[in-house]
């Protein structure tokens, strides 16, 4: 199964190329140069054009033709030297092939996607009630042994000043500000980090350590509140690719439940 993020890079190349090549504005039967009697074509410039890396691509049309021209020359050199008999070029040839009927039908499916502002709207709201606006401020005591954290936590229940032992404990960047995270989303923390931030109340800290990839971790939740929603208007782009990969990813879904598919063991 295609990568669904690759999917979608080379489906929308495939949608620009279709674009540039729309006889509606431009004759793509023009010629524009002939190579040992090969005619080149407007249209096998905007092909040449739309298959390109945008950093890649020439930067005058002059350029262009005389990297197409090239391109024809070595290709019917390798015709020449029956290159394309070649068993590898022909499996590499028919995954090319692959991939461009695979760019060609999701194209065509896509079109078939409501993308309007109704349909956008519905996806925003979904979001909006599974997202997570939390945003919390708190310090942590970065520690590279547990023992060392649980006797952090023993000197806190004493009475210890958090911001105190931060400074003198902590190995993290955090140290000299007292463990001063500011305010974050528990998105941006490493998971661990995240679920045991998000049992705290306010003014405590965690009574265990809390293991990450970073060490051993004594947290206190200072306070928390509501960052505003995003806007509609400003995230259409980012709802318009996540209804367009449902999309995919519903009708390759279907596909799969009507098609008789047999993964071998490999035994």
């Amino acid at each position: 199964m295609l990568n669904l993020k690759t999917i979608l890079a080379s489906l929308l190349l495939a949608t620009t190329t279709m674009a540039i090549a729309d006889k509606a504005t431009v004759d793509t039967n023009k010629v524009i140069a002939t190579v040992n009697g090969k005619k080149i074509t407007v249209g096998d410039m905007n092909r040449f054009f739309a298959t390109q890396p945008a950093s890649e691509r020439p930067r005058s049309a002059q350029a262009a033709i005389g990297e197409i021209i090239n391109r024809e020359l070595l290709k019917q050199e390798a015709l020449k030297q029956k290159l394309d008999q070649d068993e590898d070029f022909k499996k590499l040839l028919d995954t090319q092939r692959t991939n461009l009927l695979v760019n060609a039908l999701l194209a065509k499916h896509l079109k078939q996607v409501d993308l309007s502002d109704k349909a956008l709207k519905k996806e925003y709201d979904a979001q909006m009630k599974e997202a997570d606006l939390t945003e919390y401020k708190a310090r942590h005591i970065l520690v590279k042994d547990e023992k060392t954290a649980e006797d952090i936590i023993k000197q806190l229940k004493a009475g210890a000043d958090f911001k105190k032992l931060a400074k003198e404990k902590s190995t993290g960047p955090s140290a000299s500000n007292g463990g001063d995270l500011g305010w974050f989303s528990a998105a941006t923390m490493v998971p661990e980090f995240s679920a045991a931030l998000k049992k705290l109340k306010k003014g405590k800290f965690s009574e265990k350590p809390v293991k990450t990839k970073f060490g051993w971790h004594v947290i206190l939740l200072e306070d928390t509140r509501k960052r505003k929603a995003p806007e509609f208007e400003k995230i259409k782009p980012q709802l318009k690719q996540i209804v367009s990969s449902k999309a995919i990813h519903q009708y390759i879904d279907e596909l799969t439940a009507k098609a008789n598919i047999k993964i071998e063991s490999g035994k």
